[in-house]
């Protein structure tokens, strides 16, 4: 049997199984595997339920081919950090996929819980989370025009 990964990892691997997610029952699994069933979640510092809370993640994947997860500034007296997400969507624009990109800033409290263990046995999760993001859509890059001379279009 392995040990037990450690407070960041563990974070890192649950909380991206919900984004990285394919179809709708591994997403069942991810968020039965990371969170309590009674967990407390602020969207945005507001109340939400658990329910809400992961059927807006679920929405907001409706149209990704695949993601990208990029973690930044990390820590582990509560795990909290930056989590950006970054969406290939199933349609192009100039020629390569459309990206929508999602920036979290977020704070869990992970304990242990009563409930099924893991594969490595392991009890804890999440039992509070402070969530807020911003979504926003990368750029397009248009080619400038450049103005052509009466000589050039002849």
């Amino acid at each position: 049997m392995s040990s037990k990964p450690d407070l960041i990892s563990w974070t890192q691997s649950r909380l991206g199984a919900l984004y990285d997610a394919r179809d709708a029952d591994a997403f069942t699994s991810a968020c039965d595997a990371v969170f309590f069933p009674s967990c407390e979640v602020r969207e945005n510092h507001t109340p939400s339920t658990l329910s809400d809370f992961t059927h807006g993640i679920l929405s907001r994947s409706a149209a990704s081919a695949w993601v990208t997860l990029s973690w930044e500034n990390l820590i582990t007296t509560v795990v909290s950090g930056t989590l950006i997400i970054t969406r290939y969507l199933k349609f192009l624009i100039r020629a390569a996929p459309a990206q929508h990109q999602t920036y979290i800033n977020f704070s869990a409290k992970v304990e242990d819980c009563f409930v099924q263990a893991d594969e490595y046995d392991d009890l804890r999760h999440i039992t509070s989370l402070y969530y807020s993001s911003v979504d926003t859509t990368p750029p397009i890059h248009f080619a400038t025009p450049h103005p052509v001379s009466q000589d050039e279009q002849k």
